[in-house]
């Protein structure tokens, strides 16, 4: 509506001074000129309400939380299809999400001790070293991450997982409930989180 005004009384200014000049035919023709062209200018000046919507449920990502996203999905999920990597995805955006962990996806990759690829050596810590290790997974990484946030970025119940090869103690608190198993990783939702 703010933007409204100012295009209003330009409107109204131009519609006097057409009034002032012509005769009061003329000025009618134009007030029906006018109102039409209110209509449009207001039209203008609202968005419509579904692309409000929509920018409201996708959440702003900046260029480093899309890499970040890339790298983890990469790292973490690269030998799963695309439900496994959308779910490792949800993982990290349901941690965003949490009172219990950071507020970024860059914060929560890279949470000492969270994601094993940030403090181990050999892994991909750039795009350029991704696309070296293995160029054609990355491209499909890149693609499912972007519909992913193109999406919305919904994050899915879990806040936990790990690939079914290991067996981390905390696998066993109380504090976790396995809720389901995709490809190589099982999931698990965090209890007080």
């Amino acid at each position: 509506m703010s933007k409204f005004i100012p295009l209003l009384a330009i409107a109204c200014s131009c519609l006097l001074a057409s009034f002032a000049s012509s005769s009061t035919k003329h000025a009618t023709d134009t007030l029906l000129s006018a109102s039409e062209v209110l209509k449009v200018i207001q039209a203008q000046a609202e968005p419509p309400p579904q692309a409000t919507a929509t920018q409201e449920v996708v959440p702003p990502f900046s260029a480093k939380d899309r890499e970040t996203l890339i790298l983890n999905a990469f790292n973490e999920a690269r030998g799963e299809g695309k439900k496994g990597i959308k779910a490792v995805l949800g993982v990290t955006m349901s941690r965003v999400e949490s009172a219990c962990y950071p507020d970024t996806v860059t914060e929560v990759v890279y949470q000492r001790k969270q994601f094993s690829w940030t403090s181990q050596r050999g892994t991909a810590r750039t795009l350029a070293s991704a696309a070296r290790i293995d160029s054609s997974t990355l491209r499909k990484i890149q693609t499912i991450v972007d519909d992913y946030i193109a999406e919305g970025a919904k994050p899915n119940r879990s806040l936990l997982y790990h690939a079914n090869y290991v067996k981390p103690s905390w696998a066993k608190s109380r504090q976790v409930k396995k809720v389901k198993t995709i490809g190589k990783h099982h999931f698990y939702d965090l209890k007080n989180c």
